[in-house]
């Protein structure tokens, strides 16, 4: 088991009408609120946070359009408006591409750079405004976790950060608010907390408590996906999903190992600013094929979850791994979600330049280097 250091400040509200709470936790008198293209104005929420502002004593000014894999750019932009009218505080309103730029322009507000030097290691944030966050998808777990990821597409690079000052102060969590989210979108939710549970488990270090907390969230994850697709407006089974989602990224699931091989989610990136198919998708697709070409490094970690996730047990190990890999793949295409780049329609002219995506976006701390050679033969799993 690897030394780990736990430590999560963010304050969680989860349930049916919580955000009703956030009058309480308001001690400021400006914020900055952060919202996406449209959703969090079409589903009322937006104007309800702002009458409870309004009832708190709270000043704002908006910033709005944050796309859904969020730019430097627009994370910037929203740093100069903070600045102008003097926000003490970031409050997000939307899903995980919105708490990111939050997050960002956090602690932009303390440079005088782009945030984008951030993510690139040229500076390291000194102070951050608070954040307050009401989240309305079960994706990432972004609401309580000190990651943000944000893209250039100018130079075809997605990047996390991570840092203390990005823990937001509190989360709001109302599943109420996901039962809207269509299909698709909750499926790639789906999707994306899977492949971050697995993510953490692939490093190393024993962790026996850890990889069952990881082995029931995942075999959760595909029973109440596959329910929620045929009942999208079922409350409890979103809120089961919220809260998975949240648990799948902020640490408890890297608590033992030594979480610094993020390749899966880095190649995801990747394929995201070249093509913008939905980081669900990419996350499936590069994961079905990385467990493929790296089952025989990982054959203990796939064989404990065969037999947690889908109760499979069998002496001869490849079947194991190309049943479990499969079954997988059927829960992902039972959702809508592609596991091959052919069925989220990229065409293999494209090859070269997922493969010069990949250098660009890889990771330079992993626990397995990767040679030009492994990542075609990863891509050509993709197709």
């Amino acid at each position: 088991m690897e030394n780990f250091v736990q430590y999560n400040p963010t304050k969680v509200i989860f349930g049916r009408e919580v955000t009703d709470q956030l009058p309480a936790e308001i001690s400021w008198k400006k914020a900055l609120v952060v919202i996406g293209e449209s959703s969090a104005k079409r589903n009322g929420l937006y104007a309800r946070v702002v009458s409870l502002m309004n009832m708190a004593g709270l000043e704002h000014v908006t910033f709005e359009g944050v796309k859904a894999s969020a730019t430097y750019q627009d994370a910037d932009k929203a740093v100069k408006l903070a600045k102008e009218y003097g926000a003490e505080v970031v409050v997000a309103i939307g899903g995980c591409s919105v708490i990111d730029t939050a997050k960002a322009v956090a602690a932009g507000f303390y440079s005088n750079h782009s945030v984008w030097d951030f993510y690139m290691l040229k500076e390291a944030p000194q102070q951050a405004l608070p954040v307050l966050n009401i989240q309305t998808i079960a994706s990432t777990g972004s609401a309580m976790n000190n990651i943000s990821v944000l893209c250039d597409y100018e130079t075809g690079i997605k990047k996390d950060f991570s840092s203390p000052l990005f823990y937001p102060k509190t989360a709001f969590l109302d599943p109420y608010y996901s039962v809207t989210v269509p299909a698709k979108q909750t499926a790639f939710g789906v999707s994306t907390m899977i492949a971050y549970a697995f993510e953490q488990f692939l490093n190393d270090g024993d962790a026996v408590l850890t990889d069952y907390f990881t082995g029931d969230l995942i075999r959760l994850s595909i029973q109440y996906g596959k329910e929620v697709m045929q009942n999208l407006g079922d409350y409890q089974l979103r809120s089961n999903l919220m809260w998975m989602a949240t648990i799948a990224l902020n640490d408890t699931l890297s608590s033992g190992r030594n979480y610094s091989d993020k390749s899966i989610s880095c190649l995801a990136n990747a394929l995201d600013v070249l093509f913008g198919i939905g980081h669900g998708a990419s996350l499936a697709i590069v994961l079905c094929a990385w467990l493929k070409y790296h089952q025989y490094r990982y054959l203990n970690r796939i064989k404990f979850l065969a037999k947690h996730v889908f109760g499979l047990e069998n002496v001869d190990s490849d079947f194991t791994v190309n049943t479990f890999v499969q079954k997988l793949q059927d829960f992902y295409r039972c959702i809508g979600v592609p596991v091959k780049l052919s069925e989220a329609g990229i065409d293999p002219s494209q090859k070269q330049n997922i493969l010069q995506s990949f250098q660009k976006n890889k990771i330079s701390v992993s626990n397995y280097k990767m040679a030009d050679k492994d990542y075609e033969a990863l891509l050509d799993l993709m197709w």
